[in-house]
């Protein structure tokens, strides 16, 4: 099935006489907001084990092995921290940001501008925290 894009979903929505049909139109197309599938398939495609990519990411395995199950959801900042552990590329973290629905990364907020020069620069976790600290920012390890 082809995808539609938002315009599009959104005048169906508009246009419907009543919620039902609304739904039926649209629910092929909305969002899943399943982290843990998204997740295993960056790990099939990237050909990653979890432990690698939560070391890269800086998250304690009890807590990240939870994410990969879906028997916890990561806030935002944590979801980031996973696309860096694997090794996504900005476009990449954000269609998983936005699939997952939190807030694509915005050069426009100073935390986002700094996170999205450590993606496309290809840094550390461990770099880019040393980045948003000499900006004064939340790192992630707080």
């Amino acid at each position: 099935m082809q995808e539609k894009d938002t315009d599009t979903l959104l005048h169906s929505l508009k246009k419907a006489e009543n919620f039902q049909t609304a739904l039926s139109e649209t629910r092929d197309h909305t969002i899943d907001q399943m982290l843990k599938d998204y997740l295993n398939t960056w790990l099939l495609n990237k050909k990653i084990t979890k432990s690698t990519v939560l070391k890269k990411a800086g998250i304690t395995e009890a807590t990240g092995y939870q994410y990969f199950d879906g028997k916890r959801n990561p806030s935002r900042e944590k979801v980031i921290a996973l696309a860096i552990g694997l090794d996504l590329l900005l476009e990449e973290t954000n269609e998983l940001m936005k699939k997952t629905g939190y807030a694509q990364l915005y050069p426009k907020h100073p935390w986002d501008a700094v996170v999205i020069y450590g993606i496309t620069h290809h840094l550390t976790i461990t770099e880019i925290d040393d980045l948003l600290y000499s900006e004064e920012l939340k790192t992630f390890g707080e």
